[in-house]
């Protein structure tokens, strides 16, 4: 390999290092979505890797064996070409994970391809393993070595042609036909093209850097591996999830009341607000956001009902659910989205007010202790954030142990509170009086 192509590889490999941190470190609703796109990108990071060990090896200075050389550089072009086409089927079960709002675990994703079966992933993932068995079983001839010249025969051209074709193909089509569904916003389009730009440019440059160039003597693989990364940063970039956040929630006071408001709390703590059916926690939370605060909604209700029957026209509302497919829906599992969702409420608000109401439907969903961890990381930031936490319970859908682990927690309000409270903590209901 010449001093270039050590460079370039070296960059690649240093560009693929920074693109896996910046996903692991990425903070997404989508946690499996995110997995998917890292598994990709280490697979591409293989191809790389193997690339160049390969032809290192076969490079060598004293490589007087031409049968050796013409064997190591096709072994070269098979070893790569394997883990690009792993990386295609990868690559497609993100756009999947992408496009499928019920999608957002593994469980899901199996249970989308029995129940949808047959779909289009499946043709597509056919497309590609019949392509990686042409790469195995096809006889490759070496016409030239210096430059690298490559003959393949014309069903193998064809075969790959075909598959290059359907992965460029299949990011538009699951893509446009998702925002056909969902209508999302400018920012949400915009990433879905650059997705779309990402996974067909690098459809594009495998065809031609790796099978048609090299049929003509043409060899840029170097500089191709700094593009490929390139292109694979854009997806990651695409799906840095601000978007989603920032057009769903968008802090804003409900109104400016110059009544005084009936209840008075302290903020930088966490509420729960003990009561059989959670009326008098959106009671509290209207009653803040109506006279200054800025309030973000997480229910089990369907969010055109708390509108309607709170009179919330500018606060944002997400729909806690499993089966709801609109796009202010958040799913329960894992709670990282929840605590994603909240987390970036009180980054970017003023005067925050959350009310999650729905512990026992995430309780549910996913196990007490994962629940009391999202409860302490949420904890944190409304403390340093100077915000309100709301959470309605009821405390009979607890047993002791689990109870008592959230009582410490929190500061506790509502008709069971007195009952409830160890010693008693807050009364019920706060004086009336100007909040400071």
């Amino acid at each position: 390999m010449s001093i270039v192509a050590y460079l370039s590889a070296a960059s690649a490999l240093f560009l693929s290092f920074l693109i896996i941190v910046a996903i692991v470190r990425q903070k997404t609703h989508k946690v499996f979505q995110k997995h998917v796109l890292l598994s990709a990108t280490i697979l591409l990071t293989c191809a790389t890797i193997s690339n160049v060990l390969i032809n290192i090896y076969v490079t060598q200075p004293g490589q007087s064996d031409q049968t050796a050389l013409e064997s190591g550089i096709v072994l070269t072009k098979k070893v790569q070409a394997t883990f690009d086409y792993l990386f295609s089927i990868t690559i497609g079960a993100f756009i999947v994970v992408a496009t499928t709002p019920a999608v957002s675990t593994r469980k899901d994703f199996f249970a989308y391809m029995t129940n949808e079966f047959p779909n289009s992933y499946v043709f597509y993932v056919f497309i590609m393993v019949l392509t990686m068995a042409t790469i195995v079983i096809s006889p490759v001839t070496v016409t030239s070595t210096a430059p690298v010249t490559i003959s393949f025969e014309p069903y193998f051209l064809f075969i790959n042609g075909f598959a290059v074709g359907t992965l460029m193909l299949y990011a538009p089509f699951r893509f446009v036909s998702h925002m056909r569904r969902t209508n999302p916003g400018a920012d949400v389009r915009r990433d879905a093209y650059l997705i779309i730009l990402g996974i067909t440019g690098f459809a594009v440059g495998e065809f031609l850097l790796e099978i048609l160039l090299p049929n003509y003597g043409v060899d840029l693989r170097a500089p191709g591996f700094i593009v490929e990364m390139a292109l694979i940063g854009l997806i990651a970039f695409a799906i840095r999830e601000k978007s989603f956040l920032q057009e769903l929630i968008v802090p804003e006071a409900e109104a400016h009341l110059q009544t005084t408001p009936t209840y008075d709390l302290e903020r930088g703590f966490a509420y729960a607000v003990l009561e059989r059916d959670g009326t008098e926690s959106f009671e509290i939370f209207k009653d803040l956001v109506t006279h200054g605060a800025q309030g973000l909604c997480i229910t089990r209700r369907s969010p055109k009902t708390v509108m309607r029957d709170y009179g919330l026209e500018r606060t944002p509302i997400l729909w806690l659910s499993r089966v709801a497919s609109e796009k202010n829906a958040v799913r329960p599992s894992p709670p990282e989205n929840v605590a994603m969702a909240i987390e970036h409420f009180v980054d970017i608000g003023q005067k925050g007010v959350v009310l999650l109401d729905g512990v026992e439907y995430l309780i549910a969903h996913n196990d007490f202790t994962s629940v009391l961890a999202l409860l302490h990381d949420v904890n944190e930031k409304i403390s340093l954030q100077d915000a309100i936490l709301l959470m309605p319970m009821d405390p009979a859908t607890f047993n002791e142990r689990e109870f008592a682990l959230i009582r410490r927690e929190v500061r506790l309000l509502g008709p069971l509170a007195m009952e409830y409270a160890e010693p008693p903590r807050t009364s019920a209901r706060a004086p009336a009086k100007a909040v400071h």
